[in-house]
């Protein structure tokens, strides 16, 4: 059942399925060139990642190559996981990935099953599970439109933000709303008392590295907003090129994010008109659902340990935004490799190995791994420990240092990942690090208590949970794409857990949970 809360469109026809077009800007604006900014292409890193060549993995000594933890194989797997985002886009969604509830997720858990299958893994299950109230939002088709004025100068036509993304639970009444723009400046700092929302659409300012880290100030600023009487608010990204970013919800108004060129117009045609007394005005509409009765999926494969009675589960969310390359392509290939590896006979481990490819990552009211617990409880009494493998080899991007022209770059090197182990077991502490010096893999050298993501899911079970993670700029954003995954860093990541999971599979119980 849909119940769908607006229905009204406002099209462009350069908009299409993608929405990256934009019309033509050919003109001046208060004198000043406006620049063509459709969305970066969602299919090619925003960076220069052809000259960047992470250092392969030498192995240590007593280790010996291994073709399922190779990094070009787990690559190839990564490549088809790319496809089935790709595949649903090419369906003509507006917004696309492998989205839980949706084709592309399920396409996607289904081919995992087949994975697990051809792996020799045993039991395998694409087990469906039911959506929980109250539903799931889902933005259908959207456009922002920056509107022209002959006061602007001649000959100018409207401007369509191609970056523009609804943020999750928009909602314009009647579909469509025209307001004047208001600037009010960064969200680190207070909304200034003098300043008039009411009204307009107010834009506002976000220059953290990613959108994780925004995620409070942006919302909590926006209520504020609304609470003020602007009629909704514009989130404008500092970041390079002009990417989707698909993040924050409970603005409390219709809420948009915009990338960073399409941001920094705004900004500069604001601050233009506000010099010259005139007002910019913009045009939002918005046809979203929320859907009920949606199933998502989760595959799950077991590979029989020397020891039956105890079990570890190692798990990758395998829907995403777009391409979601890094976020979660890399774990959901990774686990694949595991998979296959631990199957073949010489690599049997001690304990039971329970490998999950979960869904609902990014999809409200169907969360994979709570499922997972749901369902299969006799098999889950006897985990030990659950490991999941989340963001674990994209390369590092950030802006480059000591340039002024905004520049940014990509490292020879993975994305710096943060590593948590929930019990802060002595035992999987030191094992980290023996597993971190000995494949050269980017985790810190702290590792904290907290497992923000999947192992929520998971907590019902009182055992140890780890994972290492990272939140950077391309999280949430189109340009998580294939391109910005280092072949390396899958390698070292899968050397890594192979070892870690291995050496964990013939501990003491009382090591792992003490």
């Amino acid at each position: 059942m849909r119940a769908v809360i607006i229905a009204v469109l406002l099209l462009s026809a350069a908009a299409g399925a993608t929405a990256v077009a934009q019309s033509s800007t050919r003109g001046r604006w208060f004198g000043t060139i406006v620049p063509h900014q459709a969305l970066s292409d969602p299919h090619r890193a925003v960076v220069d990642v052809v000259s960047v060549k992470p250092p392969t993995l030498t192995l240590p000594a007593g280790d010996k190559p291994d073709p399922d933890l190779a990094g070009a194989s787990i690559h190839k797997d990564l490549e088809r996981i790319v496809g089935f985002s790709i595949e649903n886009q090419k369906s003509g969604d507006q917004a696309w990935g492998r989205i839980t509830g949706f084709s592309g997720a399920a396409n996607a858990l289904q081919w995992a099953a087949t994975k697990f299958r051809e792996a020799g893994l045993k039991n395998v299950e694409l087990q469906e599970y039911d959506g929980a109230s109250p539903g799931m939002w889902q933005a259908d088709r959207w456009e922002a439109r920056v509107l022209s004025d002959p006061a602007f100068g001649e000959g100018l036509e409207s401007v369509v933000l191609g970056s523009a993304m609804p943020t999750s639970g928009s909602e314009i009444s009647g579909g469509m709303l025209t307001a004047t723009l208001v600037d009010a400046g960064m969200i680190d700092k207070p909304v200034p008392q003098t300043l008039n929302v009411t009204g307009k659409v107010a834009i506002q300012y976000v220059s953290a590295a990613s959108a994780y880290a925004a995620r409070s100030n942006v919302s909590t600023r926006a209520r504020d907003l609304g609470q003020r009487g602007a009629l909704a608010v514009i989130n404008a990204f500092n970041q390079t090129g002009n990417m989707y970013v698909r993040d924050f919800g409970n603005c409390g108004v219709p809420c948009f994010n915009v990338g960073g060129q399409d941001g920094a117009f705004l900004r500069d045609l604001v601050a233009a008109a506000e010099k010259r007394n005139a007002g910019v005005k913009v045009q939002l509409s918005l046809s979203a659902t929320v859907h009920t009765g949606l199933k998502g999926h989760n595959a799950i494969g077991i590979v029989p340990g020397r020891n039956d009675a105890e079990n570890i589960i190692v798990n990758a969310h395998g829907d995403g935004w777009f391409e979601a390359a890094g976020d979660n392509g890399d774990g959901f290939a990774t686990v694949l490799a595991l998979a296959k590896y631990f199957a073949k006979p010489e690599h049997q481990p001690d304990r039971t190995l329970v490998f999950v490819v979960s869904g609902g990552h990014h999809s409200s009211g169907l969360n994979g791994p709570q499922n997972v617990v749901k369902m299969n409880r006799p098999l889950l009494s006897k985990t030990v420990m659950v490991v999941n493998l989340e963001h674990i080899a994209q390369l590092a991007i950030h802006p480059a240092r000591n340039q002024e022209n905004g520049a940014w770059i990509a490292d020879a090197t993975e994305q710096p990942m943060s590593f948590g182990i929930s019990n802060q077991s002595p035992f999987l502490i030191e094992l980290g690090h023996r597993a971190k010096d000995r494949y050269g893999f980017n985790i810190g050298d702290t590792f904290g208590s907290n497992v923000p993501g999947d192992l929520g899911g998971y907590e019902p079970l009182g055992v140890a949970r780890v994972q290492a993670i990272h939140s950077g700029p391309m999280y949430h954003t189109s340009g998580d794409t294939l391109d910005t995954i280092s072949i390396p860093g899958l390698e070292r990541a899968a050397r890594f857990y192979a070892y870690f999971v291995s050496e964990a599979a013939k501990a003491p119980r009382s090591a792992i949970n003490p």
